[in-house]
């Protein structure tokens, strides 16, 4: 899917950075993922458009988009990565997330981290390892203190929730690709 030759991603970041400028206006922070709560559904899609203040969307930006360049260069089908992470992390944080507003990229990036990560192990070409190996090397250490539920003011459960959807979308589209391959 290519908008003008374009693949969608590329105007994921600067929707981010537009909805928070109209957040300042208007309070579109309700329209995060709130478990368990029909209104909170929306947020499942929304929360990674919406941030705390320019502190935290500039802490989803960078390993956003580097994620996200990297996913251009190893996945075939980037968005479907990205909306399949986004669904099955943001239902799951839906699930059995803990009662609060989850707002943010952080799942997005947690899952991509999952994602890549796991698509080295299931892909085993030298292209996918050494992202695997570049992104464990830059996200393994924030990843492990993201989950920690002791933690003030962050979405442990969300960055949990996202990287076990970014591993289950690497291997599920393992498998895919290995039936299409077959057939």
């Amino acid at each position: 899917m290519f908008i003008g030759g374009l693949d969608p991603l590329v105007f994921f970041i600067p929707a981010i950075w537009i909805v928070f400028i109209v957040s300042r206006l208007l309070p579109l922070k309700r329209f995060g993922l709130v478990p368990r709560t029909a209104r909170g559904l929306f947020g499942v899609v929304g929360m990674p458009f919406l941030h705390e203040d320019f502190r935290h969307l500039m802490s989803n930006t960078v390993p956003l988009a580097l994620l996200l360049v990297l996913l251009f260069k190893t996945a075939a089908g980037a968005l479907n990565v990205v909306l399949c992470t986004q669904l099955l992390g943001g239902i799951a944080l839906w699930l059995l997330g803990r009662s609060a507003i989850h707002i943010g990229a952080s799942l997005l990036v947690f899952g991509l981290t999952g994602f890549h990560l796991a698509n080295g192990l299931t892909q085993s070409n030298f292209i996918t390892i050494g992202i695997a190996l570049l992104v464990a090397g830059l996200y393994g250490s924030t990843f492990l203190s993201s989950i920690n539920p002791w933690r003030k003011g962050s979405s442990w459960d969300g960055h949990l929730c996202g990287f076990v959807a970014g591993v289950l979308v690497a291997v599920i589209f393992s498998r895919v690709d290995v039936l299409e391959f077959l057939n």
